[in-house]
């Protein structure tokens, strides 16, 4: 499955699956928004795990959204907390009932004790954020072998937590994609890489905080 309009066709539910990983990497801001709203939120340093939000999505179809594009996540986040987002097509915004019954959906959830966010489809696009989380999430099937990882962790913590991302792939000489293998732990949340400019060879890697 290649094509854009076979990936648009997914339920939004579905989560990443590295058998799309490539294609949908290389979409860019044309990736379907439930994809590149998880790709957005694997990288998010307050999110721990996320998944599908059903109870939201059932109050959304109570107010006539279920055609609205919306896509719904339960969130986790690092300190325990739970918080339900919901991405928000750009079109919703531009269309006036639309707009009011999103809107509406947050007032709802807020009388039912649920705590709902929205995010606005030019958010989760913004780039270069949403290319370099796209990127990350391409190389969710790299494997790292347990020799790599110590390999990378111990240079990275003799030359001070960070290297460049050219200097963390040098040090993984036997692997067969070592910018890949990076990448990987970057998406494990095992490192970080600095996502406030393109990704390249020169972007800082850093071992991750303790979460």
């Amino acid at each position: 499955m290649s094509s854009v309009s076979s990936l648009a066709s997914l339920p939004s539910s579905t989560p990443q699956n590295p058998e799309f990983a490539d294609t949908i990497a290389s979409l860019g801001r044309e990736a379907p928004l439930p994809y590149a709203f998880e790709a957005r939120l694997c990288l998010a340093p307050d999110v721990r795990s996320f998944s599908p939000d059903p109870q939201s999505e059932r109050l959304a179809q109570s107010l006539d959204l279920a055609q609205a594009g919306l896509v719904f996540r339960s969130i986790r986040l690092i300190n325990g907390r739970t918080v339900s987002l919901v991405a928000v097509p750009s079109a919703c915004w531009r269309a006036a009932i639309v707009h009011a019954r999103v809107l509406d959906l947050k007032w709802v959830a807020k009388t039912r004790g649920r705590r709902l966010v929205l995010v606005p489809e030019s958010v989760i696009r913004a780039e270069p954020r949403l290319t370099n989380a796209l990127l990350v999430s391409a190389c969710d099937d790299v494997r790292v072998t347990p020799r790599e990882r110590l390999i990378l962790l111990s240079h990275l913590t003799e030359v001070g937590g960070s290297a460049s991302l050219e200097v963390c792939a040098e040090a993984l000489t036997g692997s067969t994609d070592p910018a890949g293998a990076v990448l990987r732990l970057v998406a494990e949340r095992v490192l970080t890489i600095a996502l406030d400019r393109p990704i390249d060879l020169q972007s800082e890697v850093s071992l991750a905080a303790p979460r």
